[in-house]
């Protein structure tokens, strides 16, 4: 493992949010098996207190693993390649890491979109004296432990690759692939104008959608919207890669996202990413609140409100990110009368 204080500062956070959340949990399983709102016998007293236990702690321990995770994210994209021969980017720090590195990732994300989840039924269930949210909350919670501790896993296999790894090729890799056609198949230079479109038609679709929960929360659709968040995720995933980094490299072929990260390009990837991120979460966040005001006619107005806070801010991160994407193309194409592809 590599020794670097950045290490350590991710796994105390880590470890300080994993202790929070396995105490939560403890005070969650009993809520799970046994809620009974409609008594008051000190059996249910006692769970309520669990209950309202486990809400505090989950709440640190959301806050410290989401620390957590951005560290790891710094350190894989801006820090630790100084620490990995031959690497200049992120890129070469997942090289380094191996699958582990990936997994790991992915796992984090699941782990904290499942206890953002959790924080969002916990918000609305507060609003009601009965807790008709509490024990669907407590499930929801306990179900984050599998994916969390895979990504406390995969993590510790990963930064134990990375101590005394040959060198890694990194964004030279990406130059030999696009040199020698191996990453330019047909089908992904079919799918670049395809997620290109769908990623500008998407944005008008979800910035339209959000000013329409504004303005009527009672009518959003909120699966609808999730789909389309997802859908446009994926090819904003591949465009911001394909298409809008080129204008931030200003050269063609270097599809490396990564890249985006480095202060060379004032961390920008932090901002394009987060964009994508939030938006994915707020839509999310938006069907379960769209859900629960259908299912709990008590919890309409606070579900109301959940879900005008969270079209403002899909709205928000939809603008910012098309700001910072569409942005530096439209001012390339203004300055040199030319896109970076070579057409007028």
């Amino acid at each position: 493992m590599i020794w670097h204080p950045l290490v350590w500062a991710f796994w105390m956070a880590a470890a300080t949010g994993g202790l929070l959340y396995a105490a939560s949990a403890a005070q969650a399983v009993d809520v799970m098996r046994n809620w009974t709102p409609a008594r008051a016998d000190i059996d249910q007293l006692r769970r309520e207190r669990h209950a309202e236990t486990a809400a505090l702690l989950g709440r640190w321990a959301l806050g410290c693993l989401t620390a957590a995770a951005f560290l790891g994210l710094v350190g894989i994209a801006g820090v630790w390649h100084r620490l990995v021969p031959g690497a200049m980017c992120g890129t070469g720090v997942l090289q380094a890491m191996g699958t582990d590195g990936s997994r790991a990732m992915i796992f984090w994300v699941v782990s904290l979109t499942v206890l953002y989840g959790w924080r969002m039924l916990d918000g609305l269930d507060s609003h009601h004296p009965q807790g008709v949210l509490t024990q669907a909350g407590a499930r929801l919670m306990l179900s984050a432990a599998p994916f969390f501790g895979l990504a406390v896993f995969f993590s510790w296999q990963a930064l134990m690759r990375v101590e005394n790894v040959p060198p890694v090729s990194c964004c030279a890799a990406v130059y030999d692939q696009v040199l020698t056609g191996a990453s330019e198949s047909t089908v992904i230079r079919s799918l670049v104008p395809i997620s290109l479109g769908f990623n500008l038609v998407g944005s008008a679709a979800l910035l339209t959608l959000a000013v329409s929960a504004i303005r009527s929360p009672d009518r959003t659709s909120g699966v609808i919207m999730t789909i389309i968040a997802i859908l446009w995720g994926i090819a904003a995933m591949v465009a911001v890669k394909q298409v809008w980094s080129a204008y931030y490299y200003q050269v063609l072929s270097h599809p490396c996202p990564w890249c985006l990260f480095l202060p060379d390009y004032h961390g920008v990837g932090f901002i394009i990413f987060g964009c994508m991120a939030a938006v994915l979460m707020e839509s999310i966040t938006l069907w379960i609140a769209e859900h629960t005001r259908c299912r709990y006619s008590v919890l309409t107005d606070p579900a109301g409100k959940r879900i005008r806070r969270s079209a403002w801010r899909i709205a928000i991160t939809v603008m910012v990110f098309t700001l910072l994407t569409a942005g530096p193309a439209i001012a390339w194409r203004l300055r040199t009368g030319v896109w970076l592809n070579g057409s007028s």
